[in-house]
């Protein structure tokens, strides 16, 4: 990564105002000019909170995008919501799931969710499923500790160590779809270090050592409301459709609208597609980086139809998988359970379905970075070519494609200015 000693004071475009693009304009903007573009017509990206305007919960704000934290995984996240105070509270993570061809219902809230359909408790197949998923926190937790080669996807992983389709199909690459919002057979070429890395940080390697997750009292847009009273320094531009970044003689020109606007410096904090679709002139390594990645693209509806949910209401969680038929398959998280709503209407937010539910109460489209070897083998070579030609990349897909990771990478980028978070 490229380091700059540039005085207070310098021009700084901003492109993006997801996480990465709100944390880098937070933490510059004391010390410089910032213009932030955002091409919607609100800023936040996947913080994304709605406020219901009708029915008995008017006024009632709901996360659809980035809900949960914690504060072992989350530390830069962490670290940026102490400074801006922001409230949080305890959330509930469960995972249940339900296969329609089968009719398999579990979840993982102890013994009674496991066992949700009594006639499991004799059903050698899903017995044997249970010793899967034992055998696999044994294996994977030894592997993640001794290193894997990093070439290795999952799918080869799991085909090397012998686990039975009933464990791939029916618990692993669910959990793994979930967590990533990656359809389940890109999941196959998820590198294996790296998801088993995560797993273990993350405590899901067993049923002991998780950390407590923790949601935004108010939405997580609450942050964002604590964030801007102290922008003095900032432009902000939405709708802002850019044309073009031409880079010339050290300046920055942003061509949007038939007019050209100059900086001294460019952060990109979009996805890595669209950063490069911006890029007049993309060198090679910005054309290999930027362009390995692939982004899973997914409906989703805040709504209340509770038809989406398990049939046996005690396998109801807060991440719940439903795999309808082949590789098709839904996400509904329950965000009563994650944001301890007490209303008495249930409110869900649900990613893919295959129709639109019922009482629909907002709906929009997320993109996901979906990890593949090719992207995370080019992936080194941008962070340390990060700043060449005063241009700079911040996002979620420079790390494990989370909020803290988006964070993280704008606070590096900061950084490189001489300013901490």
């Amino acid at each position: 990564m490229q380091t700059t000693q540039q005085k207070p004071g310098q021009r700084i475009a901003i492109i993006g105002s997801g996480a990465a693009g709100l944390t880098c304009t937070h933490l510059l903007q004391p010390h410089h000019h910032i213009t932030l573009f955002e091409a919607a017509d609100r800023i936040g990206g996947h913080t994304n909170t709605i406020t219901l305007t009708q029915g008995p919960d008017t006024g009632l704000r709901i996360d659809t995008g980035f809900i949960v934290m914690n504060h072992r995984n989350y530390p830069h996240l962490t670290q940026l919501f102490d400074t801006l105070n922001v409230p949080l509270q305890d959330s509930d993570m469960s995972f249940g799931y339900h296969d329609l061809p089968s009719g398999l219902q579990y979840c993982g809230t102890g013994i009674n969710g496991l066992f949700a359909q009594r006639r499991n408790l004799i059903q050698p197949r899903f017995h044997r499923l249970i010793r899967e998923i034992t055998r696999f926190f044994n294996i994977a937790s030894a592997d993640a500790l001794q290193g894997l080669d990093p070439t290795e996807t999952l799918g080869e992983y799991l085909t090397r160590h012998q686990f039975s389709q009933d464990f791939i199909d029916h618990h692993l690459i669910p959990m793994g779809s979930a967590i990533w919002s990656t359809p389940c057979d890109a999941m196959l070429a998820f590198p294996a270090h790296s998801f088993l890395n995560f797993f273990r940080n993350h405590g899901l390697l067993g049923i002991k050592d998780r950390p407590q997750w923790r949601t935004v009292q108010g939405g997580s847009q609450t942050y964002i409301e604590k964030m801007r009273p102290s922008w003095n320094n900032v432009t902000l531009v939405t709708r802002a459709q850019i044309n073009a970044i031409h880079r010339q003689q050290q300046q920055i020109q942003i061509e949007r609208n038939g007019q050209t606007e100059t900086f001294d410096h460019v952060i990109i904090a979009t996805h890595s597609d669209q950063a490069l679709a911006l890029l007049s002139d993309p060198d090679e390594t910005e054309t290999k980086t930027l362009g390995a990645w692939q982004y899973a693209k997914s409906k989703t509806y805040l709504h209340s139809d509770a038809s989406v949910m398990p049939p046996l209401r005690r396998v109801w969680s807060s991440w719940n998988f439903q795999r309808i038929n082949g590789n098709q398959t839904a996400l509904t998280y329950h965000m009563n359970r994650l944001q301890r709503l007490a209303t008495q209407t249930d409110y869900f937010v649900s990613l893919d379905l295959p129709h639109p539910p019922q009482d629909i109460h907002y709906e929009t489209l997320y993109e996901h970075p979906m990890f593949t070897r090719e992207a995370l083998t080019h992936r080194p070579r941008l962070q340390t070519h990060n700043g060449t030609r005063n241009t700079w990349f911040a996002g979620a897909y420079l790390g494990n494609g989370f909020h803290e990771d988006a964070v993280r990478s704008a606070v590096h980028v900061a950084q490189q200015f001489g300013i901490s978070l």
